[in-house]
């Protein structure tokens, strides 16, 4: 459930706009999260599970995480 969960916020994240190239607002992952329908642990395990795929990164910005181009992939293909 956490990989389709992580699959479904990354396609959610692509489908507004989201790139490997720009930063995201923690706020604006998290509002994405919210209007798919993931909350509280949903949101949380799947974060950590795009962490440990290697599809998100911290950003050397404070509040912003970036997008991999291994998680744009995963996005773009689900």
């Amino acid at each position: 459930m956490d990989r389709a969960n992580a699959i479904r916020l990354l396609k959610a994240l692509v489908a507004r706009g989201a790139n490997s190239k720009e930063p995201m607002a923690n706020a604006w992952i998290t509002q994405v999260a919210l209007e798919i329908g993931l909350e509280g642990d949903q949101l949380h395990s799947a974060i950590a599970y795009a962490g440990t795929q290697n599809w998100f990164e911290d950003s050397n910005m404070t509040g912003r995480t970036l997008l991999t181009p291994a998680g744009e992939g995963a996005g773009e293909l689900g």
